[in-house]
């Protein structure tokens, strides 16, 4: 392409009248500050209350501020209190029935399928699912619990009330974000009204912003800014730009991001602003860059200036005018702008906390940073519009070098276009500057488009505002199941991992692990249509007091204090028996129990609730009491009840409300169940990789639906029933994660993804047909048009959310023919091989472990004669015991028995008879216990060394994890470190033991350098240990070795030292091999010997 050289006014233009169509539409408005919103909200008051003197405060039930509760209703940030109303009435009678509040997000729609296909697969009538609603609802309005004053009693289900109240109550939208909403509706109608964007102050900005950029040693290169009220800023070529080229060259200091805030001195501290936000950017770099935006903004503003205030004047928030909003009623869009807005008030939440930057001491989070007593914190209308300018203006820079990124806030990315398919991108160079490079190339006149970042449809535009040109191939729809693992979940990582590493780097938070769990549990039950957690009833019951405040029990309870305190988690978060069954310390819930709070407790004594109208705390509790019994009544009325869990779960359930019976502390039947499940679904991949794209179905996703989907039957197969998920026979069959499981399973699996599906696409406002009859009218307008290109880009959006769930329905059809077909393997044959060997595997090693504690139990003696003592006596038995000298024993026994002496030879020759000789030892190696305690181990030659090192373990008091340790430090050894080098024997000597042994005493390949203490351990082995015999024994076997040409003191880490010894023909490699592997010394230390052996044992060499 020939590069032009001219930009000519009638390329500008031509750009006007490109924008035209549509021009009068305003589709947005900007939020410039972090205080906008807020002030007008404030000052929208005030006004009102000039107008009419009447109106006192902003109180939530106030005429403003139910003004702002109807705006956040029109902009899905609330539902309508009608909509939360539960006691729906039936179209053919007055009667009501209970009915949970509709799903307001796409994913309720996955659940709700996961939940209808597991209720088909039951077999119960409507009469009786009917008559055991009947039933439910009087166990809970006429039972035991109501009649204490736990819930309101009645037979018209009178307790539904706190439910809605409670739902009210989560829906309320609090009074920050009230003003929130209020100040978005004033700033709406005012920019609309006004044509929306003010040029003459754009241009003014632009002309300060330019100056600043270009002194500051940015470049802009073949592009100029352009300013239009229709279309905002956007860089367009002043000449022909090839592909590839950089038309922005930014100096990393101008732009904002964790390289350049190492270099910004927080005022008055002495401190590094990079250095104080470090854990905040390691943990969300959103988030830090918000601060970092935030504490520049406030300088520049309230301070005495920022070094990049012409650049942050230009950023602003980009919102949506209601109209445009709406919309995307139905999409995906809506529920990711609920999730910006969470993010960013979780953001005010966290950067207050232990380990968030705004404490007073860090001075970064100041509004006024020239007073010192000025508060420390960020409000929640400041850091969410932080949060927003980040999100639409910041772009990830990549390191030409490293590939690695990093976030940052570049000058002039804003004003580029965004186009996936265009290329280009955003570099961090070796010149350590940042450009920004065009994809395709661009002819004079053209606005200018780089590649912004792999994002679907949805965040594509809810940054831009806009949708990709063209189909998007990084387009998706999220739809994660419970219990999948988050994304950056440690556990996930560390199943792929060796098991040496994961010993090393997978100890993890447990406390954090059991936190996900215990949540993950309460909410796939509710999720899926389950019975509530019965530890959860147990809960709520508790905090009502209705059974007492035993003080036995608390007694009790303070003497368990030692076993709580080491568990992760607090047991005001998670109950303590939970937390001992969730880490496998506990078997059972009688187990746990009894661990907290003794054993043999009497049943405890149900009691009256407190007043609610009186105690704000118990109405909470009854409330989250309410709610779970309308969680019950939904499971009966559903008929989500097959499955031997769930109908045990569902009886202790209505025990509780009928009778008052408490339930067991720790997990229940449906608990085990689930944990089950999740320890399959952490096989499935994390949650941001289970989506639906065009036409398919991620395989993470479709293994998450085929374990919930899967049958107490099936599971079986994976994990046996009466097993708990921590057990060897749940984790020794591997599960194969993305493989159908059976016919039935993969059919219930595509019903249910069929039936989102279509629930989806029913969901939308639209049909596609009415969608692309707006789209149509919009290309043949040409003036004066109805909607804007934001309000069509948001049809586009909806469209092809719809599209993408059509084509899925297609490939779910194709898919359905391959299964009936046996086209595609299934596991659960395989599965059900795999759980029969791994059934016997268990059996074979509950086989050894009882064949090892029977032998650790037997103290057989060396010898036994039984001896004729005369007379009417009965005989008795001369036994000889390891480690007794042979003719004590018989002198010992003859005075104890009257034996005349002369027979001591007679007795003593016996006794050497019987005596067994033990073979050479093949290993020695001294242990110390976890108690300080030093052990010999020995392996007889001939001997099983897993028998012989479990029943050590047995004998010595070690656990099972570190005997695993164990058995594999000894076939280490027993291999020469897996052929480093070969146990020959070097020397041999034969031993008479006190007690009548012969022993052989022999000396392999690396057992030869500590002879005193090799020696020791031998005679301690044999129970014969005394200095005076070791030094005797050691200096035998040193006349039998090979004599030492040269010995190399080696310091031994914690440990004394010790002298390598090399003789004349010694393979040298071989025996610091032995050395090393004997010592458990580093390739450090290996290479480090070698080189002084070898030259030592040739003098005259150079060493370098």
């Amino acid at each position: 392409m020939a590069r032009s050289k001219t930009f000519t006014i009638y390329s500008f233009i031509a750009i006007c009248i490109a924008f035209y169509a549509g021009a009068d539409v305003v589709e947005e408005f900007a939020v410039r500050g972090p205080n906008e919103l807020h002030s007008i909200a404030v000052n929208t008051f005030l006004e009102e209350r000039r107008k009419n003197p009447e109106i006192k405060d902003m109180g939530d039930d106030s005429p403003i501020m139910l003004r702002a509760k109807e705006h956040a209703i029109k902009r899905f940030v609330a539902q309508d209190e009608n909509d939360l109303m539960i006691m729906k009435p039936l179209s053919d009678s007055g009667d009501k029935v209970l009915a949970l509040p509709s799903p307001d997000d796409q994913q309720s729609f996955l659940t709700a399928a996961v939940t209808t296909r597991g209720a088909s697969q039951g077999v119960i009538s409507q009469e009786e699912l009917s008559a055991m609603q009947v039933e439910i609802g009087e166990d809970i309005g006429m039972g035991a619990i109501s009649k204490a004053g736990a819930l309101p009693m009645g037979d018209s289900m009178e307790w539904v009330k706190f439910v809605e109240d409670k739902l009210r109550r989560d829906n309320r939208v609090d009074h920050q974000s009230l003003l929130w909403e209020l100040g978005s509706e004033v700033a709406e109608t005012e920019q609309v009204s006004s044509g929306g964007m003010n040029i003459s102050l754009e241009e003014e900005l632009m002309d300060n912003f330019t100056a600043w950029f270009e002194a500051g040693g940015g470049k802009l290169k073949y592009v100029q800014p352009v300013i239009s009220k229709e279309n905002g800023i956007k860089l367009v070529a002043s000449e022909d730009i090839h592909e590839g080229e950089g038309v922005v060259q930014v100096p990393v200091k101008l732009t904002m991001s964790r390289i350049s805030a190492r270099n910004v001195l927080i005022k008055n501290k002495s401190k590094y602003l990079g250095e104080e936000l470090k854990k905040t950017f390691e943990k969300n770099e959103v988030w830090a860059l918000s601060i970092f935006l935030l504490h520049e903004w406030y300088k520049e503003t309230a301070g005495s200036g920022s070094k990049w205030g012409p650049y942050l004047r230009t950023l602003r928030m980009r919102s949506l005018t209601t109209p445009a909003l709406r919309a995307l009623q139905g999409t995906r869009a809506i529920e990711l702008s609920k999730q910006w807005f969470k993010s960013s008030n979780d953001l005010r939440f966290y950067s207050t906390g232990s380990e968030g930057p705004c404490s007073p001491t860090t001075g970064i989070c100041n509004t006024k940073p020239n007073d010192k007593f000025a508060g420390t914190r960020f409000e929640m209308h400041q850091m969410r519009w932080a949060y927003w300018v980040v999100k639409q203006n910041a772009v990830r820079v990549h390191h030409t070098s490293t590939g690695q990124s990093f976030l940052a806030l570049v000058p002039f990315f804003n004003m580029i276009e965004k186009r996936v398919d265009s290329g280009g991108g955003v570099s961090f160079d070796l010149d350590g500057g940042v450009t920004i490079r065009v994809g395709t190339g661009h002819e004079e006149g053209e606005i200018v488009g780089t590649h912004p970042g792999n994002f679907t449809d949805t965040e594509f535009f809810m940054r831009f505002l806009s949708v990709p040109k063209g189909l998007n191939p990084y387009n998706s729809l999220s739809m994660s199941l419970p219990g999948a693992l988050p994304e950056g979940s440690d556990y996930h990582i560390c199943l792929k991992m060796a098991d040496q590493d994961k010993k090393r780097k997978c100890k993890g938070d447990k406390g954090q692990d059991l936190m996900w769990k215990m949540k993950t549990l309460s909410e796939w039950r509710k999720a899926m249509n389950l019975p509530p957690r019965l530890g959860d009833l147990r809960l709520w019951a508790t905090r009502l007091h209705l059974y007492g405040d035993d003080e036995e029990e608390q007694k009790k309870l303070s003497a368990a204090n030692q076993l709580l305190a080491g568990l992760p988690v607090s047991t005001d978060d998670i109950p303590a028996e939970d937390q001992l069954m969730l880490l496998g310390i506990a078997q059972n819930n009688d187990e746990a129990m009894a661990m907290v709070a003794g054993s043999n407790r009497p049943p405890p004594q149900l009691y009256s609730a407190p007043d609610p109208e009186e105690d704000p705390e118990a109405q909470r509790a009854m409330e989250n009491l309410a709610t779970l019994a309308a969680q019950v009544h939904m499971v009966v009325s559903t008929g989500n009840i097959i499955g031997n869990a769930t109908r045990a779960v569902l009886n202790q359930t209505r025990e509780f409300f009928q009778h008052g019976v408490i339930p067991k502390a720790g997990l229940d039947e449906l608990d085990d169940f689930i944990l089950k499940k999740i320890g399959m679904l952490a096989h499935c991949g994390v949650d941001k990789a289970m989506k639906i794209t065009h036409g398919n179905i991620s395989k993470e996703l479709m293994c998450a639906m085929r374990v919930h989907l899967m049958n107490e039957t099936e599971m079986n197969v994976f994990c046996p029933a009466d097993a708990k998920v921590f057990h060897e026979n749940c984790q020794n069959v591997e599960f194969m994660n993305y493989t159908a499981i059976s016919v039935n399973n993969e059919l219930n699996v595509i019903e249910a993804f069929r039936s989102t599906l279509y629930n989806l696409l029913s969901s939308y406002p639209t049909s596609p047909e009415e969608d692309r009859a707006v789209l149509r009218e919009a290309e043949q307008c040409e003036k004066d048009c109805e909607h804007g290109p934001i309000y069509l880009g948001a049809i586009r959006l909806r469209l092809r959310e719809k599209e993408l769930l059509q084509a899925t329905l297609d490939f779910l059809d194709d898919h359905e023919n391959k299964t009936v077909n046996n086209e595609i393997p299934f596991q659960l044959d395989i599965k059900r091989q795999e759980r029969e060997i791994a059934d016997r595997i268990a059996a074979e090693h509950a086989a050894f472990v009882a064949e090892i504690k029977r032998l650790a139990a037997e103290k057989l003696p060396l010898a036994v004669v039984p001896v004729d003592l005369g007379g009417d006596k009965p005989k008795i038995n001369l036994t000889l015991l390891e480690g007794h000298d042979i003719k004590d024993t018989v002198i010992s026994f003859c005075r104890q028995n009257n034996v005349p002496s002369g027979y001591v030879n007679t007795l003593e020759s016996a006794l050497r008879k019987q005596i067994v000789n033990p073979p050479p030892l093949l290993l020695l190696l001294g242990v110390v216990s976890l108690t300080g305690e030093r052990h010999v181990l020995g392996i007889p030659e001939g001997k099983n060394a897993s028998i012989e090192t479990g029943v050590f373990c047995a004998r010595s008091g070690i656990d099972q994890e570190e005997c695993d340790n164990l058995q594999k430090r000894v076939e280490s050894r027993l291999s020469g470190a897996d052929g480093a080098y070969t146990r020959r024997i070097i020397g041999t000597l034969n031993v008479d033991a006190p007690d009548g042994r012969k022993l052989m005493f022999v000396i392999r390949e690396s057992e030869q350098h500590d002879l005193i203490q090799y020696t020791s351990d031998f005679l301690e082995y044999y129970k014969m240990h005394s200095m005076n015999a070791v030094n005797i024994l050691a200096n035998e076997m040193h006349k039998r070795l090979p004599e030492p040409a040269l010995r190399i003191p080696v310091s031994l880490p914690h440990q004394r030292s010790v002298e390598i010894r090399f003789s004349r023909n010694d393979n040298i490699t071989a025996v610091v091999a032995g050395f090393v592997d004997f010592y458990e010394l580093d390739e450090g230390a290996k290479t480090q010997i070698l080189r002084l052996a070898r030259d030592g044992m040739s003098p005259g060499t150079f060493m370098v």
